[in-house]
């Protein structure tokens, strides 16, 4: 009995193991392809993903060191990314069956088979010139209250945003004793040329120990921040308003949602009774903190957090001079940012009795990535000559007594400060780790990178940090593609 099995031919089975083998690669080539494919996604999206951080970090840089060159910065965006994937395989082969004799089963099968695959991607990059009216306005006008107060309570170090972001510090006094209102102008910007203003000095040194005496407070969970909305009435009549009794013209329904869909409110005066139209402003105040109290109120500790700071080695440059005990009573009565039109001061608040208010005035998209580019080379000249501080004007004689001889720019400005807001020129060899972007303009090598001196400080990741900020600030520079003419789109 024969006990070879044998297909419907008359056929052994293991002489068709070809055809099996065909078979069974025809099952196989879109399995291993479907593979290949999902591979091939990661790739590509881990390589678009590291072009696009390149070339983001390269434009911001190339327009830093423009601005440092004082030549106009160019803006481009990155629109809609699209891949277009293309798969496919192929099977060719061939069969024959040599017979030997004239026994049909004594043959001898013969065939090959060749696989194919093919595989195609056909990406479309967009390209956005940012030069529209919409986008200049946004780099034109100052940052928002809010970013500011969104960055801090993320974590972000104050002293960083205050100076890549305040473009000065405004500080009213109003006098009870003479009747009189002054406005000191602090401004965040080192003199060009130190010897020719020495009231620049001053008011630059004075900034820098500010930051100094915000950083420890924030350190140290003394400064909060708060956010707040004010009623902003439109007109600066305080008779306008339509009274609460003329119940003919008082606003109804409709008023208020047509006023809420323009972003306005109608409020009704407690003091006047009328109804006045207006907005709400988010106004962000720094408020000091712990708070003690006395026979009649409480408020911030001032003596105490005053003689913490005065007793740590490193704020030891602000026990010269009066800047302490003036930020820390500004900072109690609250430090605002960005007053607006309608904002009550010291000098118009005024009760009878002595007063002082503080807010900061912000600066636009462009002008924080300009003063970020130009601030190292007239910084590092003032550290270099390290002049006299000149007495601030603003000080009383006997102010000015107590001070004694006023001491040198580097003997009054902490350490944790004394560093350009961003240096992008350098030695390679004074650098902590290889920069993060690298390029040359006009001749100049460009880096943003850390330095070995800053190792082991507060400001290790100073430089990297300030860059990572920028690129934060500039993503409010949104585009949307649908509001470009196709002309203006490279593709």
């Amino acid at each position: 009995m024969n006990s070879r099995l044998t297909d419907g031919l008359g056929l052994r089975a293991d002489k068709h193991f070809g055809k099996y083998l065909l078979l069974i690669l025809c099952g196989l080539l879109p399995l291993g392809l479907s593979g290949c494919a999902t591979k091939r996604l990661k790739i590509d999206f881990t390589g678009f993903e590291k072009a696009y951080a390149q070339t983001s970090n390269q434009e911001m840089l190339l327009n830093l060191a423009r601005l440092q060159n004082r030549d106009p910065t160019y803006f481009f965006k990155i629109g809609q990314i699209t891949s277009a994937y293309k798969m496919a395989v192929s099977l060719g082969g061939t069969a024959g069956y040599t017979l030997q004799s004239t026994n049909v089963a004594a043959g001898s099968p013969a065939g090959s088979g060749t696989p194919g695959a093919t595989y195609e991607n056909d990406p479309i990059f967009t390209f956005i010139p940012v030069n529209d009216e919409t986008n200049a306005q946004l780099l034109l006008k100052p940052v928002p209250a809010e970013s500011f107060y969104f960055l801090y309570e993320q974590g972000w170090r104050a002293d960083q945003l205050v100076r890549l972001m305040v473009d000065r510090l405004e500080l009213t006094r109003y006098s009870a004793a003479n009747h009189t209102c002054t406005v000191e102008t602090i401004r965040n910007a080192p003199p060009a040329d130190y010897s020719r203003d020495p009231a620049e000095v001053s008011s630059y040194a004075t900034f820098l120990r500010i930051n100094a005496v915000v950083y420890w407070l924030q350190k140290h969970g003394y400064l909060l921040l708060r956010g707040t909305n004010t009623f902003v009435p439109y007109s600066l009549n305080n008779d306008s308003g339509i009274a609460d009794s003329n119940t003919t013209n008082t606003p109804k329904g409709s008023d208020f949602v047509s006023a809420a869909q323009k972003n306005a409110v109608w409020q009704l005066d407690p003091t006047t009774k009328k109804w006045i139209l207006g907005e709400k402003v988010f106004s962000p105040i720094f408020s000091l903190y712990p708070l003690a109290g006395d026979a009649t109120k409480l408020g911030p500790d001032i003596k105490t957090v005053e003689g913490q700071i005065l007793a740590d080695p490193e704020m030891a440059e602000l026990r010269q001079g009066p800047a302490l005990h003036m930020v820390l009573q500004a900072l109690s009565a609250g430090f605002t940012i960005e007053g607006t039109a309608n904002q009550l001061d010291a000098c118009s608040s005024a009760s009878g009795t002595s007063g002082i208010s503080t807010h900061l005035v912000m600066r636009s998209l462009l002008g924080l990535m300009a003063a970020a580019a130009q601030e190292q080379a007239p910084f590092d000249s003032l550290t270099q000559a390290n002049p006299a501080i000149p007495n601030s004007p603003y000080l009383s004689p006997v102010e000015v007594a107590a001070m004694g001889p006023p001491p040198r720019f580097l003997e009054a400005i902490p350490a944790i400060e004394r560093l350009p807001l961003l240096r992008m020129t350098g030695g390679a060899a004074d650098e902590q780790v290889s920069p993060v972007i690298q390029l040359n303009y006009r001749g100049t090598n460009y880096r943003i990178a850390d330095y070995k001196s800053d190792a082991g400080t507060p400001n290790q990741y100073w430089n990297r940090d300030v860059f990572r900020l920028i690129n934060q600030l500039t993503s409010q520079v949104t585009v949307d593609i649908s509001k470009f003419p196709l002309t203006e789109i490279l593709q």
